[in-house]
């Protein structure tokens, strides 16, 4: 019995650390949180579309390696330099048993000319 109520516990208290990150659950997770917006004009004659990801990775709940900044998504993307325009930031998270977790960061603009 003590053993039953101690994986309940331990169950409960991970689904609710899990909620501070936004819906997650305790067998498989495979969502995508959606970050920033900034607007800018609709058109960009010539300019050009980038997009860049980043990820850091859990194991075990214990271990947690990676940079999933939005300052690494846009040098991944090649923005360092560059005025951009209609910034989207998405975060797609992927969990497995709370044994592995994967959290990105995904950045996607126009190029302002």
């Amino acid at each position: 019995m003590k053993k039953v109520l101690a994986l309940l516990t331990m169950a409960t208290f991970l689904m609710v650390v899990g909620c501070a990150m936004g819906p997650m659950g305790t067998l498989f997770t495979s969502v995508k949180h959606p970050g920033s917006f900034t607007t800018g004009e609709t058109t960009n004659p010539g300019g050009s579309a980038i997009s860049g990801e980043t990820c850091s990775m859990s194991i075990l709940s214990l271990i947690a390696l990676g940079d999933w900044s939005v300052d690494t998504a846009l040098k991944a993307a090649g923005a360092e330099g560059k005025t951009l325009k209609n910034v989207a930031v998405d975060h797609p998270v992927m969990t497995i048993l709370g044994l592995y977790g994967k959290f990105c960061t995904s950045v996607s603009a126009q190029v302002a000319q």
